[in-house]
């Protein structure tokens, strides 16, 4: 019987990608030649692009691996520019660029991302101010903000903490930095609590747990939002809550395969 064999291109160990871990690597694999199955079968883009469908669950069946781990070998080979992902929405897969090395001429992304407007992009309604408790995080004016800490420091912490360069290539629209607006806000907030699902909570605890978030938290929160089907009176509130709470129900939830 012919064996089958994966390509693992030989470039991939260049000093380039020598941070780029084993299951990355792997993964790159069986993305490229799922890649080659999609040619082969027409499948593809209206510019003739090869596109292919690899889930989270896939990847933790074939390379017997945590659901988390999994989210982060994609965000690997996205951080690499070897892959591009595009986001389709209402539980359908992703749609998956892959660069192949065995081309002759380099892959641009952003073209394809251009060419595929159908995506849709998740937005989130305007949260104006609100006659609130003091200690709620209602808006974006900075007059409550602690004058002692670097505004502007706080959200670049933030975005490289959440890897933003990494999401903001996720095609979710201007949710992304509504969250990483509100987490600088919170993080800044000049009170000494926070109110968090009609809680007041210290503002240092709130602090430690948004230091917490990673872009995998951020990714979980934003497929929250997309499955609540009622209706949100005050997103940042909600965000918020969200946001405290999914350094705990991120981890039950994939657990359980929520």
């Amino acid at each position: 019987m012919k064996s089958k064999f994966i390509k693992l291109p030989k470039a991939l160990f260049d000093d380039a990608y020598i941070d780029l871990s084993c299951g990355a690597k792997l993964l790159y694999s069986l993305l490229l030649d799922r890649r080659m199955l999609s040619e082969q079968n027409s499948m593809t883009d209206s510019n003739g692009r090869a596109i292919v469908y690899f889930t989270n669950n896939e990847v933790c069946q074939k390379l017997k691996c945590s659901h988390d781990k999994a989210t982060k070998l994609f965000r690997e080979l996205e951080r690499f520019k070897l892959i591009h992902r595009l986001r389709q929405g209402k539980g359908k897969p992703d749609i998956i660029y892959v660069d192949n090395f065995f081309d002759s001429e380099e892959v641009s992304f952003k073209s394809a991302e251009n060419t595929l407007c159908r995506v849709q992009k998740l937005s989130v309604p305007d949260c104006g101010k609100s006659a609130g408790n003091k200690t709620e995080i209602n808006n974006t004016d900075r007059s409550n903000t602690n004058l002692s800490i670097d505004y502007d420091e706080v959200e670049n912490e933030i975005k490289f903490q959440i890897e933003y360069d990494v999401l903001v290539e996720r095609d979710y629209g201007g949710v992304l930095d509504e969250m990483v607006r509100l987490m600088t806000d919170t993080y800044c907030y000049v009170s000494d609590t926070v109110r968090i699902n009609k809680r007041q909570i210290p503002i240092q605890s709130v602090r430690k747990r948004l230091s917490m978030v990673t872009a995998e938290h951020i990714e979980y929160v934003i497929s929250s939002l997309e499955k609540n089907k009622s209706k949100i009176k005050n997103m940042r509130a909600y965000l918020l809550t969200t946001l405290y709470n999914s350094i705990d129900t991120m981890e039950t939830d994939c657990l359980y395969g929520n």
